[in-house]
Parts: C-alpha cells; structure tokens; sequence
C-alpha cells in the first residue's frame, strides 16, 4: 500500500512539473516582445512639433506650411478655418486636417486675419508633441522665389533646363559631362572634391569668332515691377577658368528682358543687367559672383550665359533670389 502511495505521489509530481514548464514557457511567449532588449535604451527624447508658414506671392489668402518636427514620423495637422487646396488656382476641398507631413496649399477664405493652425507630431510609440500656433494671413506683396531648373549641373539634361532656345548659328553648351563645377555644392558645403557643372570649351569658344561661342539659356519667372512697386532680385554663380587663358578672356552672364526664340534675337536685346569676368583663375578656384537686377513690367526674364575664351570656362551654382 505504501509503495502504490509513493508511486501516486511520484505521478503527481511529474505531472505539476510539466505543468509548471508549460506555464513558464507560455508566460515567456506572451511576454517575449514585451521585455526589453539586454543592453536597450529607453527613447527618452520625445516628439517635438513645429512647422514654417509662407503666403503664395500669387494670392495671399493660400499659404504654404512645412514640417519642422524632430523625433517624429507621423503627423495630424489642423488648420482650423482653413481648408487644403491642390494649387494656387487649384480646387480646394472642405477637409481643414490631414496626415500629409507637408502642405503646400492651404487657402483662409475669410481673408485677412489671425488663424489657428495645430500640428500634432508622433513617433513610432505613439508618443506626442503638439504645436498651437497663430497664422497671420495679411494682404502683403511677397516676391516670387524662382527655382532655376538644374542650377547645380547635377542633371545632364539639356532640353528641359539650359537649352530652352534655338540656336542657328550658334552653338549650345551641356551641363556636367564631367566633373566641372565648385567644390561647393549649392547649400555651399564644400564637398572635398569637384561637383558636376557647365563646361564651355574653348574649341568652341574662340575669342575671334562670336559665332563659335557656346550658349547656355533658361527662361524663368520672377516678380513684376510696377508702377507701385520696384522688385529687385541678386542672381549668384560661380565661375572659373582653365590655368593659362589668354586676358581678354571671359565669361558673360546677361539677364534678358523676356523670353527668346533664338540666341541671335537674344543678343540684340538690351539685357537687365551684364557681367563679364576676366579674372584669369585655374579650374579648381572659384570665384562667387553676385548680380543684382531689377525686373521688369512682364516678369518673363531668362538667364543666359556665354564664353568667349581660348582656354575651357566653367560656371556652377546658379541662383536667382530676392534681393534681402
């Protein structure tokens, strides 16, 4: 009888040790993603949420915000009287939130004023920070801050950027066919080694024959100049000439009232503004150049460039802003 006791207890004790095996180890599989790495770091940085606001030059009631969060990946936005359009003239919707990190357009129908506008900033644990800020919509000018297409030569396109004009007779030039620009790039961080930009060869640049010269050509739009109102702008480049070029050798920057067809037409106007550079500099220095300008009653203007050099020209960077 004792020996059958024992063997019950032995059983039942087997019994509650596998038991208690399958509890611990169930336990360890709920709780596996829950425990915390060995050697983790607790995020303890929370989201903090801010943004910019700029008035569209075009219509001050649409306002462009962009997101300056840190610590974030999801964002709620609330422009409170505010509602979200799809461009300048664009439709707008009746929605005054979205998830969008950025948005470009958003109109206050209700004109000038003070509005509220809210971002709520969350990362990953769903963590949050939010921003209430006042919008002030005013009926101000704000000049146009053009974007030249291909600035930095980064792109070997042509056709869709520096080559927007015919060229009989003439000669066009291509952007970054090698490593021709600055050792800056266009935030002016120097890179440690030279970045794409626009060679004029000297081949066909000769100082004897202005049908050789290369071209580079871009129209773009800036702010008109009204009776009101005189709008000023500073376009800025860099430029650079192969060791040894001849004096006399140069390169010329002319910002052109209005648009061109061909560059013949475009040289027998009278340009905005012209530089010629004849400093003699090897191709790994640079020198910045900045130009101010005044725009015109259309504000259709375009840049063009050309070389007159025996020696390889380079330029890169090209910029065009408001005058501060």
């Amino acid at each position: 009888m004792k020996h059958k006791l024992n063997t019950l207890k032995n059983a039942i004790s087997l019994v509650l040790g596998v038991l208690a095996m399958i509890f611990v180890v169930s336990c360890e599989e709920a709780f596996e993603f829950d425990l915390p790495d060995t050697g983790s770091i607790a995020d303890l940085t929370l989201p903090e949420a801010n943004f910019s606001y700029i008035p569209n030059p075009e219509n001050f009631r649409i306002v462009s915000f962009t997101n300056e969060s840190s610590e974030s990946t999801n964002y709620v936005w609330d422009f409170g009287e505010g509602v979200i359009c799809d461009g300048v003239d664009g439709v707008c919707s009746t929605e005054s939130t979205t998830t969008d990190k950025d948005v470009a357009f958003v109109r206050f129908n209700a004109g000038e004023g003070d509005y509220e506008v809210t971002l709520t900033a969350l990362d990953a644990n769903e963590a949050s920070g939010v921003l209430t800020q006042i919008v002030e919509v005013r009926d101000v000018f704000v000049a146009i801050n053009p974007t030249v297409e291909n600035g930095d030569f980064e792109n070997k396109t042509f056709d869709t950027d520096w080559g927007q004009i015919g060229t009989t007779g003439f000669s066009s030039t291509t952007p970054n066919t090698s490593s021709d620009g600055s050792w800056l790039d266009s935030d002016g961080v120097d890179t440690g080694a030279k970045t794409g930009g626009m060679k004029f060869s000297a081949s066909a640049s000769n100082l004897d024959n202005p049908g050789s010269r290369r071209f580079a050509y871009q129209p773009i739009k800036v702010s008109e100049t009204t009776a009101d109102r005189t709008v000023k702008y500073i376009v800025e480049f860099e430029y650079s000439f192969k060791s040894a070029a001849t004096p006399g050798s140069s390169i010329t920057l002319q910002i052109l009232d209005g648009y061109f067809d061909e560059v013949s037409d475009a040289l027998a106007s009278t340009p905005l503004t012209e530089e010629i550079n004849d400093e003699i500099l090897g191709n790994t220095v640079f020198t910045t150049v900045k130009k101010e300008f005044t725009s015109n009653a259309s504000g259709e203007v375009a840049i063009l460039f050309f070389a007159s050099t025996d020696q390889d020209a380079y330029i890169d960077n090209v910029k065009v802003y408001p005058k501060p």
